[in-house]
C-alpha cells in the first residue's frame, strides 16, 4: 500500500465525521433559540385568551407580555436566518408578522391561536431539534424526578401547594388542573423545563439529561388524572409517540374526538404495535397528501413511514419471516416510486393497499411472537452474523495477506483497528437511546457513504493484490517490496480502514440489537448477551480456521483468492451503499419492471443500484485485463533478463 492510502483513509474519516456532525446537528445556542421559538408559539396560543376578550384588554400585564413575546419571536427567527441555521421562508416570516399584528390589534383568540400554531408547525417541520423521546418514557423515573426537583414548589400532587412555592409571583402552575393541562403538550413541558421561564421562579434544569426531561414531562401530564398505579398498564395506542409528545389533549381530540386521552397519557403501548402504527399513520398522511396533489408532503411522509415505522422492526420481521420482510420493504419502496409516477386514483388505492396489507401481516406476526430468552438470543445472533459478514471477509482477506508475508506489526495494527471499532460499538450500546435519536435517515446516509468509500479502497486493494499474485522470485519480492510498503503511515492506513469497515457494521448492530430490549421483557437483555457470545464464538472460530487454512496455502494462491474476495465485496457494497442512500431519501428510486432482489449480493430492483454495480463490474473487468497485461510484460522482461 502506498502512503497516500493511509492519508486518504484518515482524511475521509475526518471529513465524514465532520460532515455528519455539521449536517445533522446545530449548536446548543441555536438549538435553544429554536426551542424558544416553538415554546413562544405554544405560550401565546395558550395564554392570549387571558390578555384579550372580545377585542378588549382584560389584563394589561398579560397583553404587554403577549406583545413583547410576539416581537421576540420575530427576533429569534431573524437570528436563526442570519446564523444560517435555517433558510428564510417568506411565508413563515409573514405569518410571524401577522401574528404580531393580530395581537396588537386585539383580534380574537382563535385567530391568534391558529396563527401561532402555523408558525410552530413550520418550525417543527424543519426538523432541527428532537421533538419526541427516542423510546417510550419511564413514568416511574419521571415521578421520582418530579418529587426531587418539582414537588417543593408544585406540591406532590401538582396542586401548586409546595412549601417553597408560597409567596411566589406568579404562583406555581397547578399541574393537576385538567383545564390548564388540556392545552399543554409534553413537548411544551420539555421546552419549559429545558429553558425555564424568564422573570419567574421557574429555572432551566440544565443538569438533567434530555431523556430525564422527557420522563418528567410525560409524568407531569399524568397529574391531572389523580393518583395512578406505580406500574403503568399496557394498551393498544391509536397514535404514535411523536404525536403524543408534540400534541396537547386539546389538539389530539380536535383531530379525533373518539380518542381516550387518559389511556394514551397513562399507559405504555402494547408490545410491537407502536412502530406498525407509526408506519400506518404516516402512510395515511402520504396517501391523503398524494390525493390532494401535494407531492412533496406525500414523499416526505412515505419516507418517514419507512424510516420511523418499518426500519426499527426490520430485524425482528426478517428473523421470523424473511419473505414477509422482503414484501414489506418492496411495498414501502413501491409507494415512493408510485408517488413520482403521476398515478390515477385507482393506482393510488392499489399501491397503498399493498403496503397496508404488508403492515397488517407484520403486525400479526409480531403480535403472535412470544419472544423469550432463546428467541431473543436467536434474533441477536442472526443480526450480528448478517451485519458482520462483509466486514469479516474484508478483515480476513487483509490478515491472510499480512500473515503470508509474516508482517506481524501490520497484523497488530489491523487487529487494533477492528478491536477499536468493536469497543466503540460496546460503548455505543450504553448510549443506544442517543444513537436512536439520531434519525434513521442520517444513519442510512452514514452507512451508504462508508460503503461507497469502502468500494474504492477495496478496488485499489484488490488490484494491488492481483498484481502480486503471479510475482516471480517471491522471497526477493517479499523482502524488497511488500515489507517495504508496510511503513508506519501505511499501517495506520490499514488500521483506519479496518476500523471503518467494522465500525459501519458495529453501529448498525447496536441500533438493531438495542431495539430487541425495548419491549420490557426481563429476559431480553440476557437473550441479547447470549446471542452476542454465541455469534462471537462462531465468528472467531471460523476466522481461526480460515487463517490456518490460508497459512498452509502457497502465497500466490493466498493473494489470488484474497483478490477474488475483496473484489466481490466491492461489487456487493456498491449495491448496498446506493440502496442505503436511497432508503435515507437522498437518492431517487427508479424501479425496474422485474423484481430482481438479492440483498446478499447487493442486488436491488432499482436502476440506480443495478447501474452502479454494472459500472463497478465493468471497472473490475477493465482493470483485471489491464493488470494481466502488465503482469505478462513484467514476466517477459524477467525472462529476457534471465
Amino acid at each position: 500500500m502506498v502512503s497516500t492510502l493511509a492519508k486518504s483513509i484518515l482524511l475521509t474519516i475526518s471529513l465524514l465525521i465532520s460532515f455528519l456532525n455539521t449536517s445533522f446537528a446545530i449548536s446548543e445556542a441555536e438549538s435553544t433559540k429554536v426551542r424558544m421559538l416553538i415554546n413562544l408559539m405554544d405560550y401565546i396560543a395558550k395564554d392570549y385568551k387571558m390578555a384579550v376578550n372580545n377585542g378588549e384588554v382584560v389584563n394589561e400585564f398579560e397583553f404587554s407580555e403577549m406583545t413583547e413575546l410576539s416581537g421576540s419571536a420575530i427576533s429569534f427567527y431573524t437570528e436563526l436566518v442570519n446564523s444560517q441555521t435555517i433558510t428564510e421562508d417568506e411565508h413563515t416570516l409573514a405569518e410571524l408578522k401577522a401574528l404580531q399584528r393580530l395581537i396588537t390589534e386585539k383580534k380574537d383568540f382563535i385567530a391568534v391561536k391558529e396563527s401561532a400554531d402555523q408558525v410552530k408547525q413550520a418550525i417543527i417541520g424543519l426538523d432541527l431539534v428532537s421533538l419526541a423521546p427516542s423510546t417510550w418514557p419511564n413514568f416511574s423515573r419521571g415521578k421520582s424526578l418530579f418529587e426531587a426537583e418539582c414537588a417543593s414548589c408544585h406540591g406532590l400532587s401538582g396542586a401548586g401547594d409546595g412549601a417553597a412555592g408560597v409567596g411566589l409571583s406568579p404562583s406555581p402552575t397547578k399541574l393537576n388542573d385538567p383545564e390548564i393541562m388540556h392545552g399543554i403538550s409534553p413537548l411544551q413541558a420539555f421546552n419549559t423545563i429545558t429553558l425555564g421561564i424568564e422573570g419567574t421562579a421557574m429555572r432551566a434544569f440544565t443538569e438533567l439529561s434530555s431523556e430525564e426531561i422527557w420522563d418528567l414531562s410525560f409524568y407531569i401530564l399524568q397529574l391531572q388524572y389523580g393518583k395512578l398505579t406505580d406500574e403503568p398498564m399496557s394498551a393498544k395506542h391509536k397514535i404514535d409517540l411523536n404525536q403524543l409528545a408534540t400534541l396537547s389533549n386539546e389538539d389530539l381530540l380536535s383531530q379525533d374526538p373518539t380518542l381516550d386521552v387518559k389511556l394514551l397519557r397513562t399507559t405504555i403501548p402494547a408490545a410491537n404495535d407502536d412502530h406498525i402504527e407509526i408506519a400506518r399513520n404516516l402512510l395515511k398522511d402520504s396517501e391523503n397528501a398524494l390525493r390532494a396533489g401535494s407531492l412533496e408532503k406525500a414523499t416526505t411522509s412515505a419516507l418517514a413511514a419507512y424510516l420511523k415505522g418499518v426500519e426499527p422492526i426490520e430485524p425482528r420481521i426478517k428473523a421470523s419471516d424473511n419473505k414477509l420482510f422482503e414484501e414489506l420493504e418492496s411495498a414501502m419502496l413501491g409507494v415512493r416510486t408510485l408517488i413520482k409516477s403521476n398515478p390515477s386514483e385507482q393506482e393510488i388505492t392499489a399501491g397503498f393497499s399493498v403496503a397496508y396489507a404488508a403492515l397488517d401481516e407484520a403486525e400479526l406476526l409480531l403480535g403472535e411472537a412470544d419472544r423469550g430468552l432463546f428467541m431473543t438470543a436467536a434474533l441477536t445472533f442472526s443480526i450480528l452474523i448478517r451485519e458482520a459478514l462483509e466486514a469479516f471477509f474484508v478483515i480476513l482477506a487483509i490478515l491472510s495477506i499480512l500473515q503470508s508475508v509474516n508482517a506481524k506489526t501490520a497484523i497488530r495494527y489491523v487487529h487494533g483497528g477492528w478491536i477499536t471499532a468493536i469497543v466503540f460499538g460496546l460503548i455505543g450500546w450504553f448510549f443506544a437511546g442517543y444513537l436512536m435519536q439520531w434519525d434513521a435517515q442520517s444513519r442510512e446516509l452514514m452507512e451508504g457513504v462508508i460503503a461507497l468509500f469502502a468500494v474504492s479502497v477495496l478496488l485499489y486493494l484488490g488490484f494491488w493484490m492481483h498484481g502480486k499474485s503471479n510475482a516471480s522470485k517471491w522471497k526477493a519480492f517479499v523482502e524488497d517490496r511488500v515489507k517495504g510498503l508496510l511503513s508506519k503511515n501505511n499501517m495506520i492506513g490499514l488500521a483506519s480502514f479496518s476500523f471503518l469497515v467494522v465500525f459501519r457494521e458495529a453501529f448498525e448492530s447496536v441500533i438493531f440489537v438495542s431495539s430487541l430490549t425495548l419491549d420490557g421483557n426481563p429476559d431480553s437483555n440476557t437473550g441479547v448477551l447470549l446471542g452476542v457470545i454465541v455469534s462471537a464464538i462462531v465468528l472467531f472460530g471460523f476466522a481461526w480456521s480460515m487463517l490456518r487454512w490460508f497459512k498452509k496455502m502457497p502465497i500466490t494462491k493466498v493473494f489470488l483468492y484474497s483478490t477474488y474476495v475483496v473484489l466481490a465485496l466491492a461489487f456487493i457494497l456498491a449495491g448496498q451503499g446506493i440502496h442505503a442512500i436511497q432508503e435515507g431519501g437522498y437518492l431517487n428510486i427508479s424501479s425496474i419492471p422485474l423484481n430482481l432482489k438479492w440483498p446478499l449480493i447487493g442486488l436491488y430492483p432499482t436502476y440506480e443500484t443495478i447501474l452502479t454495480q454494472l459500472m463497478v463490474f465493468g471497472l473490475i473487468v477493465f482493470l483485471w485485463k489491464l493488470s494481466a497485461r502488465k503482469l505478462a510484460r513484467a514476466q517477459s522482461l524477467l525472462k529476457a533478463l534471465d
